[in-house]
């Protein structure tokens, strides 16, 4: 099978008489013309994305390759059960910045497990995080904030009660190598 685009040059044999020549040709030797094949061309490839949990209870300070696209996991809050983390959802926040720039990201579903999760979890918990990729960052240390806020009183199913404003604030440095 030939890509497309490249149809082979074909004739026809025809019935139509030929002459013959009187004086004799010099013979040619017939030249190989390669075949195009199917063989895929590979396509720049863009580096998959450093996957990077940012949460206080896991680490304050985190090591990233330079200039490569980050893959953030975000905004970890854990409340207990699937139908109160489906009402949190609604009422939930959070605000990532590094070295002051907000980085928009999207809030994605409550989850039993955080994505790259370290080993601390409750049972029963389900944890609402969102989501960015960034291209990458610079050598040298970045300051990362996740800011939570809630838009209504909730509980949480542990015994907190939360009420509008902000829950908490906290700081990272991720330093890119």
């Amino acid at each position: 099978m030939l890509p497309a685009g490249c149809a082979p040059a074909l004739q026809q044999a025809t019935s139509t008489p030929v002459s013959t020549p009187t004086s004799p040709s010099p013979t040619v030797a017939p030249t190989e013309t390669p075949i195009p094949t199917d063989t895929p061309i590979p396509a720049t490839s863009t580096p998959t994305p450093q996957p990077l949990l940012l949460r206080r209870s896991c680490a304050r300070d985190y090591v990233v390759r330079a200039d490569e696209p980050i893959q953030l996991f975000y905004g970890g809050w854990g409340v207990l059960g699937k139908q109160l983390a489906d009402e949190w959802t609604t009422a939930l926040t959070v605000e990532l910045t590094i070295d002051g720039q907000v980085i928009p990201g999207k809030a994605q579903p409550p989850l039993p497990d955080l994505p790259h999760n370290c080993p601390k979890d409750s049972e029963g918990s389900y944890w609402l995080h969102s989501t960015a990729i960034i291209s990458g960052l610079s050598s040298g240390r970045h300051d990362a904030t996740v800011a939570f806020n809630v838009l209504r009183p909730l509980p949480d199913g542990y015994g907190g009660n939360y009420v509008p404003g902000q829950l908490a604030k906290q700081t990272f440095r991720i330093t890119a190598q």
